[in-house]
């Protein structure tokens, strides 16, 4: 049976009530849902959806994914994408971060309202007035001050994991 954990933007776009198969999300996601006519509706579909915490490693393996790739990724972003690897599930979200790390993960990724993704990508931090490029936990240039801005460095490789 086909496994989705859902973020925030699927549970409010009512995906759990519409998919096969198993239905998750985290307890973040649900926390996120704060409006009374997003939660009389998450409510509708409640009984479709399980409701778990990923481990530990799991976040430590995809927060230093997003690190390598630049993303930056919330603490709900972060654990649908590690409940993903460990359920090897399909991860639905239109947040083209949570995207482009469950990918590079070789996770099952698909949009619910975007296009989504095509390649997963690998983001620097450069200065537009210098044009050198820094680390991602840099913010400001060193040399002029500038706020440095995010372009993508490289399309990035994809985990040898493979898709399950």
């Amino acid at each position: 049976m086909k496994r989705f954990v859902h973020d925030t933007g699927s549970l409010l776009a009512g995906m759990p009530s519409v998919m096969p198969g198993e239905n998750y999300t985290t307890p973040l996601n649900v926390k996120e849902v704060k409006d009374e006519e997003s939660r009389t509706a998450l409510a509708r579909y409640e009984a479709k959806l399980k409701v778990l915490e990923p481990g530990q490693e799991s976040l430590r393996a995809v927060k230093e994914r997003a690190r390598e790739l630049g993303e930056r990724l919330s603490e709900a972003d972060a654990a649908v994408v590690a409940l993903a690897l460990e359920l090897g599930a399909v991860v639905l979200s239109d947040d083209y971060g949570v995207l482009n790390v469950a990918k590079s993960l070789g996770l099952e990724a698909r949009s619910v309202r975007t296009k989504g993704i095509t390649e997963t990508l690998r983001w620097v931090n450069y200065c537009p007035f210098c044009r050198k490029a820094y680390p991602p936990n840099v913010k400001e240039c060193p040399d002029c001050g500038s706020v440095l801005v995010r372009r993508p460095a490289s399309k990035a490789p994809r985990s040898r994991r493979g898709k399950r």
